[in-house]
């Protein structure tokens, strides 16, 4: 070989090796992928997870991508989006129980994280809370005194509470968690529990008809997906009858909803970030153990409750961490 070639193949040699080291240099960028319903996403809680990321480290579009993809209510097209971002390859999910059963159903090696959930153990997404075993992990939002809290703060604003209705998703397997566990809080105080089971619209349409008919003195939520879709229709329909409701979610507590008592959903999906971070790192999320909220907050909407003509007792106004006019 000439001294002119060698030179030339020493150059392009060279040059071929700075490529592969500058590429096998460029960081990877992992796929986080959520799915939910259309409008069944606060909108505050993408910003709280990004924010999360960056607190640990992470740029989104330089570390990290994170979408979000939407599937109708029925459970066809949920499964058809969940195969889609399978075939994107994602590196974690990051869900609600719900649609985590689906994906599970669909792998059992992607790793998955619970951004909301009533009972995962329950749900067959772990084997035990401090040891999931399986491929998801997270935070359990609910907790079994949850609804005893709810019922013992109406009880105080509504001192003759004897007829609890609570709103169910059939198809949500901790929403037969929350009933039952609704149910026990409303026996030990004296209560009846009157579940109406809604999966969709028409449904919670009819369930509305027949409290029209026999109202129940206040209402209690299933925090799923399904039900916060059809946040409008159920606000509107509480204040038509005169019904107190209560919520899971503290974040936003709109007009229609009486008072919130629970953890953070935007401090949940901050949280979810380091379990994030744990997985893309290497973690095997069956080893991480799934977290429940040990801090809750109660926000209080006084506009609600004026239009409902209850007077709210001062002893809970000045317990609460906020009070919306």
């Amino acid at each position: 070989m000439g001294g002119v070639a060698r030179r030339q193949f020493l150059t392009a040699a060279g040059a071929m090796l700075a490529a592969r080291c500058a590429l096998a240099q460029a960081p990877k960028v992992f796929r986080v992928v959520a799915v939910n319903t259309p409008s069944a996403e606060p909108n505050f809680v993408r910003p709280a997870f990004v924010e999360g990321m960056r607190e640990l480290g992470y740029v989104q579009g330089n570390h990290f991508a994170y979408e979000v993809l939407f599937a109708r209510k029925d459970a066809s097209d949920l499964t058809a989006v969940v195969d889609r971002a399978l075939a994107s390859k994602p590196d974690v999910f990051l869900v609600w129980e719900s649609i985590a059963q689906v994906i599970r159903a669909k792998t059992k090696t992607v790793p998955i994280v619970l951004v909301g959930g009533l009972d995962p153990v329950k749900a067959g997404l772990a084997r035990s809370l401090s040891r999931p075993g399986l491929n998801v992990t997270g935070l359990a939002q609910m907790n079994d005194q949850l609804p005893g809290k709810h019922i013992e703060i109406l009880r105080e604003i509504l001192p003759g509470l004897r007829r609890v209705g609570q709103l169910v998703d059939r198809n949500a397997n901790g929403c037969k968690v929350a009933e039952q566990n609704s149910a026990r809080a409303a026996r030990e105080v004296g209560c009846t529990l009157m579940p109406y089971y809604v999966s969709n619209l028409p449904e919670l349409e009819s369930a509305f008809a027949q409290m029209e008919r026999d109202p129940p003195d206040a209402l209690l939520p299933c925090p799923t997906p399904v039900l916060y879709s059809f946040r409008s229709v159920l606000f509107e329909n509480v204040l038509r009858l005169r019904i107190p409701l209560t919520s899971y979610i503290t974040d936003n507590v709109p007009r229609g909803v009486l008072f919130a008592y629970a953890s953070s959903l935007a401090d949940l999906y901050r949280r979810a970030a380091v379990f994030v971070d744990k997985i893309l790192r290497g973690a095997d999320a069956g080893e991480l153990p799934i977290e429940q909220p040990t801090t809750f907050q109660l926000v209080v909407n006084h506009g609600t409750a004026q239009a409902l003509g209850l007077a709210v007792p001062q002893s809970i106004l000045l317990r609460a961490d906020r009070v919306v006019e």
